[in-house]
């Protein structure tokens, strides 16, 4: 909701342009737009550098911390779409990019720019998961729990999610998988990249992050009306 309604959804009500259909794997407009196709992303990358910042003031404790990392987590790492859209030549970026000219460096500075804000961002992120790791929020030996758990959950609602689309079953894995599984996947390299810098200097002497059974509920509830909600898609009148 981040990338489409905060994103696209801002943008196109900025630049004037009529939203005929929302869902959690797209919004539809009457026109394309440079504008609007690349507002997605860059939202994400707002969203998430201000939640890191947040963190890396103290906000949050135990789980409320480790649910602020994650929502920075899976926007920053939305920046992996500058280069899926380069390699697979579709999607929002794809849009940004469309009828410059020479095509293939625009493709390789657009792929080129994704990595290297994908690798950046993974490094901001493992640097504030050891933080996390100072503060005692978690321990080293349940990171890569943590992460894959989240890896898992994350991707399994949004391909859900996706299969309810009203666009095309094409989108069930270029828009669930691909943008879930797929641009995620960084999630998973942190807890080593945590473990290889600080070994065994920052192991929290705290037991291990309890289950939430609050955190639970919400998210059950939040994921159910994102499921049932956004995933048919909510259509505007033109």
């Amino acid at each position: 909701m981040t990338h489409e309604v905060l994103g696209h959804m801002t943008a196109a009500w900025l630049a004037d342009i009529r939203i005929v259909s929302l869902s959690t794997v797209a919004i539809q407009t009457v026109e394309q737009s440079r504008f609007v196709a690349a507002a997605g992303t860059v939202a994400n990358l707002i969203v998430g550098a201000a939640s890191l910042v947040l963190l890396s003031r103290g906000a949050g404790r135990k789980s409320g911390a480790y649910f602020l990392w994650l929502f920075a987590a899976f926007n920053l790492l939305n920046c992996g779409y500058l280069l899926a859209s380069a390699v697979l030549g579709n999607g929002d970026w794809a849009v940004v990019i469309g009828g410059l000219s020479p095509a293939w460096l625009w493709r390789g500075a657009l792929g080129l720019a994704g990595a290297i804000l994908y690798a950046l961002s993974i490094l901001w992120l493992a640097h504030s998961m050891r933080q996390l790791a100072a503060r005692k929020v978690v321990t080293l030996s349940e990171m890569q729990r943590l992460a894959w758990l989240s890896f898992l959950a994350g991707g399994l609602i949004l391909t859900v999610a996706a299969a309810f689309n009203p666009i095309s079953p094409r989108l069930i894995l270029l828009s669930g998988v691909g943008a879930s599984f797929g641009l995620n996947w960084g999630l998973l390299l942190i807890p080593g990249l945590v473990r290889a810098h600080v070994q065994n200097k920052v192991e929290a002497v705290s037991a291990p992050m309890p289950p939430s059974l609050p955190w639970l509920g919400v998210a059950l509830v939040f994921g159910a009306l994102f499921v049932a909600i956004f995933g048919p898609g909510i259509r505007f009148q033109v």
